[in-house]
C-alpha cells in the first residue's frame, strides 16, 4: 500500500529539500570562491581577431569573470587555424582540465570535423565539458547593395553569377551557398580559403565578392544601418520578415545536408572546457555562465555588438544534443558532405 503524507509532511520535506540544495550550493559556491579568488582564466577564440567568433569571445571575457565566485581575471586569446579544429586539438589532447583554460573554437569546421572522421581531428566532441552558449546562432545571406537584389524573388531570378567570400572548406558560409547552388539553382559562386569571416566581409566591403553567408555579429552595424549590406534569407526564424532557409528548400537530400549543415548553429558559438573537468568545477562555469547571460549588462553589450540574444542552451543540453543528435545522420549525408569538404 502507497502511503500519501499528509499535506503539512509533504510541504516539511519540500522544505528540507530545499535547504539541503541551497545548503550543496552554497558549499560549493564558497569552494569555488577559494578556487578562483586571485586566479587567471585563458578563454581562447579558434578564429582571428576582428571576426564574429572573436567579437563574441570577447565578450564572455568581458562579463564571465564578474559571475565566477572568487571573480577570477580573464586573458581572452586566439588559436585560429581549421576551421576552430587547432583549438578543439589544444583543448583536447594539450590543455589541462584545471578549470583555467575554456575555448570557443567555433561551429562548422570544429563540430563538423569529427562527425565526418577529418583525418586532422584528435578530439572526441562527447568528452568534452560542455559549459553553454549564449543562443543558437542565425546565419544570414548579406549582398551588397551594388548587386541590386533585394529578395530572395529577385535572387532566384537573376541570370548573372553572384560571387560570395568563404572562409573555410568546411564551414557553413563555403557550403551552405554551393549546396543551394546544387539544389536550387541559385547563381552562386563561393571563393574559398579567407581566412576568417572578418576577412570575407572586407573582402565584400572592397568589392571583390559581391557578398558573404555570415551572421549578423560579423557583418558591421554601419554596414548594416546604411543599407550597404542588404539580407536576403536567414537560418532561422530569428530577424522579422526575412525568409527562413528550411522554408523554401524541399528535395530530399538537400534537407537531410543543411540539417547538418545547421547543426552547429543550432549549439551556437559554445563555451568549452577539457575533458575531465571536476564535477564541482563544471557545475559552478554552467551555472556562472547562465547567470552571466541572463543579466542586464551583458544582453546590452550583445545587443550593441549585433550578437544574437535568444534562448541560452545549457551545458547538460549541449553535451544532450552532441551526444544524441550528431551520431545519427545518414551515410550518404556524410559523404556527400565530404565531397564538399574536399573539394579543391
Amino acid at each position: 500500500m502507497t502511503i500519501v503524507p499528509s499535506l503539512a509532511v509533504a510541504r516539511a520535506q519540500s522544505l528540507v529539500a530545499i535547504v539541503l540544495v541551497a545548503a550543496a550550493c552554497a558549499c560549493q559556491s564558497a569552494q569555488a570562491q577559494d578556487f578562483y579568488k586571485g586566479k587567471t582564466l585563458t578563454l581562447f577564440a579558434g578564429q582571428p581577431p576582428g571576426g564574429g567568433i572573436d567579437s563574441e569571445m570577447r565578450l564572455v571575457a568581458h562579463h564571465f569573470g564578474k559571475f565566477i565566485p572568487g571573480e577570477p581575471s580573464i586573458v581572452a586569446r586566439n588559436m585560429p587555424g581549421a576551421g576552430g579544429m587547432v583549438l578543439g586539438n589544444h583543448l583536447y589532447s594539450v590543455a589541462k582540465p584545471d578549470g583555467l583554460t575554456l575555448g570557443m573554437p567555433g561551429r562548422s569546421g570544429f563540430v563538423l570535423a569529427p562527425v565526418t572522421s577529418a583525418g586532422d581531428v584528435k578530439y572526441d566532441l562527447r568528452k568534452f565539458t560542455w559549459i553553454g552558449s549564449s543562443a543558437s546562432t542565425n546565419y544570414i545571406l548579406w549582398l551588397r547593395r551594388t548587386a541590386n537584389i533585394r529578395s530572395l524573388d529577385e535572387l532566384k531570378a537573376v541570370k548573372r553569377q553572384i560571387v560570395l567570400g568563404g572562409s573555410g572548406a568546411g564551414t557553413a558560409n563555403s557550403v551552405v551557398p554551393e549546396v543551394l547552388a546544387k539544389y536550387e539553382g541559385f547563381p552562386f559562386k563561393v571563393v574559398r580559403g579567407y581566412p576568417g569571416t572578418n576577412d570575407s566581409v572586407l573582402a565584400m566591403e572592397r568589392g571583390e565578392v559581391d557578398g558573404v553567408f555570415v551572421h549578423r555579429a560579423s557583418v558591421r552595424a554601419d554596414l548594416i544601418s546604411s543599407g550597404f549590406a542588404v539580407p536576403i534569407f536567414q537560418t532561422f526564424a530569428v530577424e522579422p520578415d526575412l525568409p527562413v532557409l528550411e522554408r523554401f528548400v524541399t528535395n530530399r537530400r538537400e534537407i537531410a545536408l543543411l540539417n547538418l549543415l545547421n547543426a552547429p548553429q543550432r549549439l551556437g558559438l559554445a563555451v568549452i572546457a577539457p575533458p575531465g573537468l571536476p564535477d564541482d568545477l563544471t557545475w559552478t562555469l554552467r551555472q556562472s555562465y547562465l547567470r552571466m547571460v541572463a543579466s542586464e549588462d551583458y544582453q546590452d553589450d550583445a545587443s550593441k555588438r549585433g550578437l544574437d540574444i535568444g534562448t541560452p542552451n545549457t551545458g547538460e543540453e549541449l553535451a544532450d544534443y552532441v551526444a544524441t543528435k550528431l551520431s545519427s545522420f545518414p551515410a550518404e549525408t556524410i559523404k556527400e558532405y565530404r565531397d564538399y569538404v574536399e573539394r579543391p
